[in-house]
């Protein structure tokens, strides 16, 4: 009889203490992680790259209430094994590959209170898209090839002016285009790393905060949604999370899934109010003649904007 009423004694004890866990411990991973694969980001190293996802998971933790590690990922195979084995709830990717994967977009990086930024093509020989012909792109994949040449370019030199080369990262494409293995590449405003500068585009998309694994209950994905806005970052490319841009985002996905076109036809997309002249028929000569305004081709490359971060 003692035995008994002791056994209902620890039962009904562990019924308190289980029925007083909070809601949002129920549906948390053991380990939420977030991981980094924006390779369009410019890290000095894979240190600093892991390091810029602590940070963000740090602040995260702090804000949710629940334990966040921060990973980071060098090649997109590492990243999309670790998501699919469900070993990544949320990540920090490039605006590209959430538009290919439509991953749930919580927030989305900012510079000067804009979810988007300036590229440029950056080059190691002479600074004009007219020297560029034939030469080849580092860092652009055949998924990405729409995204150069109808949303950066807008559709204003013929689909095929480059050759294109897929790079690991950033960092690796212009470290072809130092070494003369690429005629150049394109990198977020300000991360040239002292090549010259060929072309700047109009804002180009920021990486884009997102969920990456189903299974994190509502509760705490809701809490996760609410936090990032507040968080700050560090990294050469912005500076914060905030409002997604999903206007931008359909619209590099419609760039990226229609095949690039010859120059004088409808561009893909609405032009921007940034958006360029047509390329002058006189770069490809090598001493252009005088022309007025607004067909110089200074154009094509117009005064980098202030930075405002």
């Amino acid at each position: 009889m003692r035995r008994l009423l002791t056994a209902l004694v620890i039962f009904c004890t562990g019924a308190v203490f289980a029925g007083a866990t909070p809601a949002h411990a129920q549906d948390a991973p053991a380990q939420i992680v977030v991981g980094v694969y924006a390779p369009q980001v410019l890290f000095a190293s894979a240190l600093a790259r892991t390091t810029f996802a602590q940070d963000i998971a740090r602040q995260l933790s702090s804000k949710v209430g629940v334990p966040i590690v921060g990973r980071g990922f060098a090649t997109r195979g590492d990243f999309d094994q670790q998501v699919k084995q469900g070993r990544v709830q949320f990540a920090v990717i490039g605006a590209q590959l959430q538009a290919r994967r439509g991953y749930p977009a919580f927030a989305q990086g900012q510079a000067g209170g804009k979810a988007s930024r300036p590229m440029v093509l950056a080059t190691n020989g002479p600074a004009t898209i007219g020297a560029l012909k034939g030469k080849t792109l580092a860092g652009v994949s055949k998924a990405e090839r729409g995204f150069v040449m109808n949303y950066l370019l807008q559709g204003q030199v013929p689909p095929d002016y480059f050759k294109f080369k897929p790079a690991r990262d950033v960092q690796a494409a212009l470290g072809m285009v130092k070494l003369g293995r690429a005629g150049g590449a394109f990198t977020f405003l300000g991360n040239a790393g002292g090549l010259k500068t060929a072309f700047i585009s109009r804002g180009a998309p920021l990486p884009v905060f997102v969920q990456t694994d189903k299974a994190v209950g509502a509760d705490v994905a809701g809490r996760v949604r609410s936090a990032i806005g507040g968080v700050t970052v560090s990294n050469g490319v912005f500076t914060r999370f905030g409002a997604v841009n999903s206007k931008q985002l359909r619209a590099i996905a419609t760039a990226m899934s229609a095949a690039p076109r010859a120059p004088g036809t409808p561009p893909v997309l609405a032009p921007a109010r940034a958006a360029l002249p047509p390329v002058p028929e006189f770069m490809e000569r090598s001493a252009p003649p005088i022309v007025t305004p607004p067909a110089s081709a200074d154009m094509l490359a117009p005064p980098a904007p202030a930075d405002l971060f």
